[in-house]
């Protein structure tokens, strides 16, 4: 009995060492100003300079959570599915379950971004775990139309999500070139996959999706590195527009965001997970502010924060540090809590600059 239980343990050893090691066979893809035929990879037109000491990093996120954590439960309301479906015409409407996840109700259509609402964003679980849990569950969720997934770290595609979202209905996924091939894997099928590559764009029932670059990269085990896309999107219906961050550092992409979109009705902007340690992965403090201020929205909501510490600052310091500037710059933030349901038009409060009760 004994050695059919180590028997039984080193099978599952090794098929998880052979996910994790056996390479998903990708497309090639046309040659392009960031795409590599030869390679099969995706790159940056503008290279990302190497992380560095990233042990060190994660051990502290590991071993020090009070650096990082919020020292109570964040304030959170059980989203009003009636207000949220009941968005006017011209008028979306929107919930957000923190870090990079938002429901949107724009054009009659339920959107969700990202969807991750797992208890953590790493491949290794007692690690990057969520502060508390969401405001909502995927099954107390309105059926969703489209999900719209940036790019493939743990944090912005989680496969459970996926897979409870697929299962709900016909939704239909936007996604990252190169993407497909791990959600057919995952069993959603070829018909409900749209792939972008940066500066394509789709239209589903009235609203035109486009993807847009980014200044990232891509990886969710040790053989796809950079084997998918990263993008940010655009979404538009009739006179508004919107706009989704995913990920990505600075570089001279946002200018021609800005100038071909001329303004949006909320930017939903990246505000958190930065490092000196990978300085081109993500923005730093004082680059939202000044993007979210180039991008001339009505709004401005940071995102990628709120739920799951993937850096050494506290929770909190991206808003403190990024909002003062950003209302300095004429941009007006948006902060609404964790499950409420808001639009362009929303008067928020600096809720996590104050004492947590």
């Amino acid at each position: 009995m004994k050695h059919k239980k180590k028997l039984i343990a080193l099978t599952a050893v090794c098929a998880l060492l052979a996910y994790w090691l056996y390479p998903d066979q990708h497309p090639v893809y046309p040659a392009s100003d960031h795409y590599d035929p030869k390679t099969q990879t995706f790159f940056n037109p503008e290279p990302q300079q190497k992380p560095t000491g990233l042990t060190g990093a994660f051990w502290k996120i590991l071993t020090d959570p009070q650096a990082t954590h919020p020292p109570k439960p964040l304030p959170t309301v059980k989203p009003d599915w009636q207000t949220f479906l009941a968005a006017p015409e011209r008028k979306s409407r929107f919930v957000w379950f923190g870090h990079s996840t938002l429901l949107m109700r724009i054009g009659g259509q339920t959107i969700i971004t990202d969807p991750v609402f797992g208890n953590s964003v790493s491949p290794i679980p007692i690690t990057m775990k969520r502060f508390q849990p969401a405001p909502a569950e995927i099954d107390e969720l309105p059926p969703v139309d489209v999900i719209l997934i940036s790019h493939s770290h743990y944090d912005h595609l989680e496969k459970d999500s996926v897979q409870a979202l697929n299962s709900k209905g016909n939704s239909h996924f936007i996604v990252s070139l190169g993407m497909g091939v791990l959600l057919k894997k995952w069993g959603v099928p070829q018909e409900r996959i749209t792939e972008l590559d940066w500066w394509q764009s789709t239209e589903r029932n009235g609203i035109r999706y486009t993807a847009l670059p980014a200044r990232h990269d891509s990886s969710r085990t040790l053989t796809d590195h950079n084997q998918a896309l990263w993008s940010s999107f655009a979404i538009e219906h009739g006179s508004e527009k919107f706009y989704f961050h995913g990920d990505s550092a600075q570089g001279s992409h946002f200018d021609k965001i800005a100038e071909k979109f001329n303004g949006f009705d909320i930017a939903f902007i990246e505000n958190g997970q930065y490092s000196e340690h990978w300085p081109n992965n993500h923005l730093f403090p004082e680059q939202t502010a000044r993007y979210a201020a180039q991008l001339a929205p009505k709004r401005f909501m940071p995102i990628h924060w709120g739920a799951y510490a993937m850096a050494l600052h506290a929770w909190n310091e991206p808003l403190l540090q990024s909002l003062p500037l950003a209302r300095s710059l004429g941009v007006s933030p948006l902060t609404p809590l964790m499950g409420q349901v808001f639009d362009a038009d929303t008067a928020t409060q600096d809720w996590f600059a104050e004492p947590l009760q």
